[in-house]
């Protein structure tokens, strides 16, 4: 594919000549901002370019035999990623102080006009053209380098359109994102060496009792058994969901060797019971193999625990892991668990892991719901199209809310040009909502719990997982992994399930609204 010279290659070659002369980076911004950053440009114009703060929306539409809609330029280094479209096919190229390096490729998008949708969430992006679609996380490289700061994901980053001379811009707008970008600190943390969370914390099961929150969480030790070691399970305890107190020794902890449960133990659901017993339930793996699920209870919420002596209670017919634990309270089936389970021959997608569901009286006894699995992949070959693994259920008024862990995987190709490297699973958070817990709706802007990208000192910059949202005074407390510790973003009821937005205003380009 080629293109015209265009006039940000021209200021790239003069940006890499001002990084040469070690210009201060605040002039550099400067001479950026002078060079590039220009006022109204009109309907019908060649070329458009802005920082957009956070997290967006694009729809634009370009006539012409060519275009190209960049994103993710930095401002402190000359490198961003293009889509550049041509006549049936578009390319997916990462640009760096001139160099282009050719990261997926497209076909089917017809011809021009183009119309161009790009979503940015974090780390995350998505991305339509005339209707092909497509997705990726990390564009810049992060997961390659050993200088990841120049390669994490702008949080303000530059946006450009462009076409060729006998081409035009007719429309170009972007939507402002502002959900759920809170650059925060840890409100659990890894550690110290020697602890049984030396390794890493995974969010469990949370509940409230007699005015103090309880966090049931998995600590790892160091190891390599899926991304650590031997896993437990703490307790933290707070007032207020935001500052915690960790115990220093697990509440329940690994089986002997030769039992059911040896290596590992991932709570992922906890609730006070009918008659008062406080109950956490776990996924057990012996690695690798995982054998199902076991409950605990105790009468105090930190402890002493007693493993119920029919665990597993639950287990699915391959291997199964991540939940949430409801109490509904209905008739005959109080609780409910929403499980990841693998499946073989899905109705939807490629084998992977699906959403099922469990009731139960008395978290001994359980029965599997009539429709399972009952959920399913969002997308055929978008970012959750190969693993969804249901996290956390909420029911706000009449309507079931669930975050959950979406799975796609690609071959990134080789920096030396020799072909695909290795294959990389990339998984992140999204949000559905149902009435009945089969009829699936899923968030229009997917993913909703994006790493943030930003620089590599941001503990969730890259990669999060295992949400749980736990909702108090009309805001939910969205706890989540990322990297090795627990974090917290939070988010209005109101905001949450108003889907017709999230409450950014929408940016004309072609009128220079900034």
């Amino acid at each position: 594919m080629s293109f015209l010279i265009t006039r940000r290659e021209v200021l790239f070659a003069s940006f890499a000549t001002a990084l040469q002369s070690k210009m201060p980076f605040t002039m550099l911004d400067s001479f950026i901002t002078n060079h590039l950053d220009a006022g109204p440009v009109g309907a019908g114009s060649s070329s458009v370019r802005r920082v957009i703060p956070g997290d967006y929306e694009l729809n634009v539409e370009i006539t012409g035999p060519h275009a190209v809609v960049a994103f993710s330029g930095r401002q402190d280094y000359p490198i961003d990623v293009a889509l550049e479209i041509s006549n049936g096919s578009f390319e997916l190229v990462r640009r760096e102080k001139g160099n282009r390096f050719v990261l997926k490729k497209e076909e089917g998008n017809r011809t021009a006009p183009w119309k161009v949708r790009l979503l940015k969430k974090g780390n995350y992006f998505r991305y339509w053209v005339n209707g092909v679609d497509g997705w990726i996380r990390e564009p810049l490289g992060m997961f390659e380098t050993d200088h990841p700061t120049k390669r994490a994901e702008p949080m303000d980053g530059y946006l450009t359109v462009e076409t060729t001379s006998d081409g035009k811009i007719t429309s170009c707008n972007v939507t402002l994102l502002p959900w759920l970008q809170t650059a925060g600190k840890p409100v659990i943390t890894a550690g110290p060496d020697g602890s049984f969370k030396e390794g890493h914390v995974l969010v469990g099961g949370i509940i409230k009792h007699k005015g103090t929150y309880y966090h049931y969480f998995s600590g790892a030790r160091f190891g390599c058994q899926e991304g650590g070691g031997a896993r437990e399970i703490g307790v933290a305890h707070s007032k207020d969901l935001l500052h915690w107190t960790v115990e220093p020794e697990p509440i329940v902890k690994i089986g002997d060797p030769g039992t059911w449960e040896p290596t590992g133990l991932y709570c992922s659901g906890a609730v006070v019971t009918h008659d008062g017993r406080i109950a956490v339930m776990y996924a057990a793996q012996n690695f690798p193999l995982w054998g199902g699920f076991g409950v605990a209870f105790a009468d105090d919420p930190l402890g002493p625990f007693e493993k119920s002596k029919a665990n597993p209670v639950a287990k699915h017919y391959t291997h199964a892991h991540e939940f949430d634990l409801v109490r509904t309270d209905e008739p005959g089936r109080r609780y409910l668990m929403f499980y990841s389970g693998f499946t073989d021959k899905p109705k939807v997608g490629p084998p992977g892991d699906r959403g099922y569901i469990l009731y139960s009286d008395d978290l001994i006894h359980w029965q599997p719901h009539e429709n399972n699995p009952v959920f399913n992949p969002e997308t055929k070959d978008n970012w959750d199209a190969v693993h969804i693994r249901p996290r956390s259920l909420n029911k706000i008024g009449d309507t079931w809310y669930l975050w959950y862990e979406g799975v796609n995987h690609w071959n990134p190709p080789k920096k030396d040009g020799s072909g695909p490297g290795e294959l990389a699973f990339c998984d992140t958070v999204g949000l559905a909502r149902s009435k009945n817990l089969v009829d699936w709706e899923y968030y229009p802007r997917n993913p909703a719990l994006p790493g943030l990208g930003i620089s590599k000192e941001q503990f969730d910059t890259s990669w999060v997982g295992w949400p749980r949202m736990f909702v108090e005074n009309g805001v939910g407390y969205v706890f989540y992994t990322g990297g090795r510790n627990i974090g917290l973003r939070t988010i209005p009821l109101n905001q949450l399930t108003n889907w017709n937005s999230e409450g950014g205003k929408t940016i004309d380009l072609l009128k220079g609204g900034k």
